[in-house]
């Protein structure tokens, strides 16, 4: 059972959870080795060791490093036994991959040059006994095909980072070449014909399933998720501590400032080249998009019932949008405060030494007059 990584979701605190749910399962599935991702590496190297430990995750990775002690983060490969045969798997990322933790601006691991890693680790796999070489290759298939042709030795490549399955056999030079795509849509089967004497790959057969409607869900695992699904609902409600969404109306609903956009184009267009509309990039680039103080004043309505999300389509209202400043959308125009409220809205944000220090109403609302 392999897997050439990109195990770990996108750098939130939710996905950040959900990816300790997939560990969980995934431990249960039996895999005898899994490739580093760089979607491995989105939690910081902490989260990574403690998954591989508490849920005895097989990764390996033979190129990527620790920049702060220079040592390699993983096992360089792994030694498995199946069939009298003995396999060596080992891992590359690819280098010109961006490697981003949650909440830090440089990269915790160097990784290094694939070609030279495999062209010295090889002949050592072969002397420590090794007599069938994998590769997980987390290049994407293209990128891939083009490194197996630089190094030799290898004699099944599974690439990572793919977005399409192979349906049949490919060979490049000496090596077999599979991949079962991403996000779980895909699953593989290698059939191998294997010499007996040297442990050589002599003739293969791939089959590749698409994980679609035609599959029965397993009842079991739907329980599961179903609650985990509550108890991520918990953790993301949580999360927020005192900055819970209580004010406002389940009656009223924010509707974005595309819908104001129909009737005050120029208005849109003046917020469109303001600050206020990259307030939450402004978040995520500082790694602070999961913070609740922050998010109170970066996006539209998060204290209020029906405003900002992380979930869709209340994400839908990230920055500060007209909404953030005038109110509720289907609120407009009943008794003429929309404009009152908005004047007085700048200090919520503006209030204090620490978020914003300079404020002064004047000369801010010449940055965003309308």
């Amino acid at each position: 059972m392999l897997d050439a990584g990109g195990l770990f979701g996108k750098r939130t605190l939710m996905e950040k959870e959900q990816s300790r749910f997939l560990c969980e399962v995934t431990s249960e599935f039996g895999y005898d080795a899994i490739g580093l991702g760089d979607e491995d590496l989105n939690y910081g190297i902490d989260f990574l060791r403690e998954a591989i430990a508490e849920y005895s995750l097989p990764f390996t990775s033979a190129n990527v490093f620790e920049t702060a002690t220079g040592e390699l983060l993983l096992p360089e490969y792994l030694k498995i036994k199946r069939g009298g045969i003995t396999f060596g798997i080992c891992s590359v990322l690819d280098p010109d991959l961006p490697i981003t933790t949650m909440g830090k601006t440089e990269s915790p691991v160097e990784v290094r040059d694939p070609i030279a890693t495999l062209r010295e680790l090889i002949p050592r796999m072969r002397d420590d006994g090794i007599e069938s070489i994998i590769l997980f290759c987390h290049m994407g298939d293209k990128k891939t095909e083009a490194f197996l042709n630089q190094v030799a030795g290898v004699d099944i490549c599974l690439a990572g980072n793919s977005r399409r399955p192979y349906s049949s056999e490919r060979v490049v030079g000496k090596t077999c070449l599979i991949s079962g795509s991403f996000e779980g849509r895909y699953m593989g089967q290698l059939k191998g014909d294997f010499e007996k004497s040297t442990g050589k790959l002599k003739a293969f057969e791939v089959d590749i399933t698409k994980l679609d409607e035609k599959f029965i869900e397993e009842a079991t695992m739907l329980a599961r998720i179903e609650d985990f699904k509550v108890h991520l609902e918990e953790v993301r409600l949580n999360a927020r501590g005192i900055y819970k969404p209580t004010k406002g109306s389940d009656k009223e609903q924010f509707l974005t400032s595309r819908e104001c956009r129909k009737c005050h184009r120029s208005t849109w267009d003046t917020l469109m080249q303001s600050a206020h509309n990259s307030a939450y990039t402004t978040l995520s680039r500082k790694g602070q998009a999961d913070e609740p103080e922050c998010l109170s004043c970066h996006t539209t309505g998060y204290l209020y019932k029906g405003g900002y999300d992380e979930k869709p389509p209340a994400n839908r209202l990230a920055h500060v949008q007209c909404e953030a400043c005038h109110g509720y959308g289907t609120m407009h125009s009943r008794d003429g405060s929309m404009l009152e409220r908005a004047r007085k809205s700048c200090v919520v944000c503006h209030n204090n030494e620490d978020c914003s220090p300079d404020f002064d109403y004047d000369v801010y609302w010449e940055k965003i007059k309308h």
